[in-house]
């Protein structure tokens, strides 16, 4: 059965988050890393697909992605950042710089990136504070990348 997108990129941000977390941990090359997480576990190809576009796009751009997350963080050093936080806003800085690349600045697929991101930081951290701080990162990028954005009803209700 084939699965629908939402679902391939919602499971391949959960993958990518093991992949920058061990990154963070190791310093190992990230296709090293997803190389491992596959040969442990089957996994859906177009999965495999989806984190291996954004590993590439991260590596390409890692530099700008650090320094967005840097330039958005108040009161706070990036050195700092808990290695769940600091892979989950790699991943969404980097899904969102690739989709204002691509000019594909539809609400929707903004949406969907904050939302497996914010859940999966509550998921991962247990942390209601951790979702409040990565939220706030994520919604100050946003609305400098996308001018047009309109923030979602959970956006707001988190800050």
């Amino acid at each position: 059965m084939k699965q629908n997108i939402k679902n391939i990129q919602r499971q391949a941000r959960e993958l990518l988050l093991k992949v920058f977390y061990t990154f963070d941990q190791k310093g190992e090359p990230l296709e090293d890393i997803l190389k491992e997480y596959i040969h442990l576990k089957e996994i859906n190809p177009e999965v495999v697909n989806y984190a291996k576009e954004v590993i590439s796009f991260f590596k390409e751009k890692k530099e700008i992605v650090d320094e967005t997350i840097k330039s958005h963080l108040q009161k706070w050093r990036f050195e700092r950042l808990g290695y769940i936080e600091k892979a989950l806003l790699r991943i969404a800085i980097s899904e969102f710089l690739r989709l204002k690349e691509e000019g594909r600045e539809e609400d929707f697929l903004i949406k969907r990136v904050i939302l497996d991101t914010l859940d999966l930081v509550e998921c991962y951290t247990g942390s209601k504070k951790s979702v409040k701080f990565v939220n706030g990162i994520l919604g100050r990028v946003v609305r400098e990348l996308f001018k047009g954005y309109e923030d979602s009803l959970y956006i707001r209700s988190t800050q």
